[in-house]
């Protein structure tokens, strides 16, 4: 039996974006930290809609334009999703750190497909799954999603998340988020993965 969990983080400053770009890219200090000492710094998979996969306040600035969308005042700019898996479920199909694992490549496309399943299409504006760390089976995807409201297109975490609060039955954002992305797993990954619980998380080494 595989466990599937996932944290959320609303980013709600161009600072934080910018901040999170610096970590994906090793510049920081804790991301220099976490490298593996045999691997390449800022080894893994990674897509974004800017022309560095690893810079999101590029990304984002390009989801803007790109769908011609505003900002709530003091509303988040987007949220950081990191999607867990059970490690062992990628070594099934081979190295845990090796980015032609086909388990890998699953798991980075079906977290950016899950994310647009309730952001919204186009929502995702980068994913990462780091493979020069310790640990793997970890993808942080960068979703924006962007709601209608008086006729306009805005971002809206916050309708976003209410929206998949109902869909789901959950009590709150963070059940729903869980129960939401084990149920994905289990549907386009494997039938064997069941929902986890924020220790799964909270035991990893990874920000």
């Amino acid at each position: 039996m595989f466990k599937a969990a996932i944290r959320v983080n609303k980013m709600t400053t161009i600072a934080q974006l910018r901040g999170a770009s610096l970590h994906a890219q090793r510049h920081d200090e804790t991301g220099k930290a976490r490298v593996r000492e045999d691997a390449e710094p800022g080894f893994g998979l990674a897509w974004s809609k800017a022309k560095d996969d690893r810079d999101y306040l590029a990304a984002f600035k390009a989801h803007k334009a790109e769908l011609g969308a505003g900002e709530r005042k003091g509303s988040p700019l987007c949220l950081q999703a990191i999607c867990v898996v059970s490690p062992e479920w990628v070594q099934e199909a081979g190295n845990l750190h090796d980015p032609e694992n086909p388990h890998n490549r699953q798991l980075f496309d079906q977290a950016k497909a899950w994310a647009e399943s309730w952001g919204g299409k186009g929502s995702v504006i980068a994913t990462r799954l780091d493979l020069d760390e310790k640990g793997g089976a970890v993808v942080d995807v960068m979703v924006s999603p962007v709601r209608e409201s008086r006729g306009k297109p805005v971002i809206s975490t916050n309708k976003a998340l209410q929206e998949l609060k109902q869909d789901t039955g959950e009590r709150n954002e963070y059940s729903a988020l869980q129960t939401s992305w084990a149920d994905w797993c289990r549907e386009h990954l494997d039938a064997e993965i069941v929902r986890g619980t924020r220790k799964e998380i909270t035991q990893r080494q990874h920000l």
